[in-house]
């Protein structure tokens, strides 16, 4: 417990039981954010919601290791996205793209605030909130917005939209639809009474209004 406190990678060496023990655990995870790949995956306590909400109040990333049901559990995600709004990646159950978990993640904060430029901009980025994923593009998206001069910009990022599209593949440079009304097919609608995209626009419809929103203001 002491060497899991300096550094809990040490967890790694720990025995078995050791392993299992929540408090171990809980210490292991608050201090190294990987902890849970030594851990016994299988244990009780990845099932057990009081658990779990202390070590992803200690580090957000440790929603990684949690059972699938918690990892659906809106209580538990929104904790986690508060601690590291890249853990997001790592919810179920379509909590992933729950406006109110993008907006405690940091990811998305969609009329909530004013910037002081004009220009807005958009993030051209591989999709960073599915498991498997690499969560550079939410890092890179996060910092950003505590970067001195970037915050400033709003910026559209294509990861906290809806993920409707004609494009089964979403990024298939030989898929016809290059987000205009005359190239998608997208049998739901694209546009709102405002005449801007909606919940069931076209992943690429969104994206390209956005690009030329950027490019208008710039």
């Amino acid at each position: 417990l002491a060497a899991a406190k300096q550094n809990g990678q040490a967890v790694e060496y720990a025995s078995d039981s050791l392993k299992q023990d929540p408090e171990v655990v809980m210490v292991a995870c608050a201090t190294y954010g990987e902890a849970g790949k030594y851990l016994d995956k299988g244990a009780n306590h990845w099932s057990n919601k009081d658990m779990v909400m202390s070590a992803v109040k200690w580090n957000g990333n440790s929603l990684k290791f949690a059972s699938k049901e918690l990892k659906e559990d809106r209580e538990v995600v929104l904790a986690a996205v508060r601690k590291n709004g890249e853990a997001l990646k790592f919810a179920s159950g379509d909590l992933n793209q729950d406006s109110e978990c993008l907006k405690a993640s940091g990811l998305w904060d969609e009329g909530e605030r004013q910037y002081s430029r004009n220009e807005q901009a958009i993030l051209s980025v591989k999709f960073s909130l599915a498991e498997q994923s690499t969560p550079y593009a939410s890092e890179f998206a996060l910092a950003m917005k505590k970067d001195r001069f970037l915050k400033d910009f709003k910026t559209y990022n294509p990861n906290a939209w809806c993920k409707e599209s004609c494009d089964p593949e979403f990024t298939n440079i030989n898929h016809p639809c290059r987000g205009t009304p005359a190239t998608c097919t997208n049998p739901l609608p694209n546009t709102n009474s405002e005449g801007k995209p909606c919940a069931t626009s076209c992943w690429r419809f969104a994206f390209r209004f956005h690009q030329e929103v950027s490019k208008d203001t710039n």
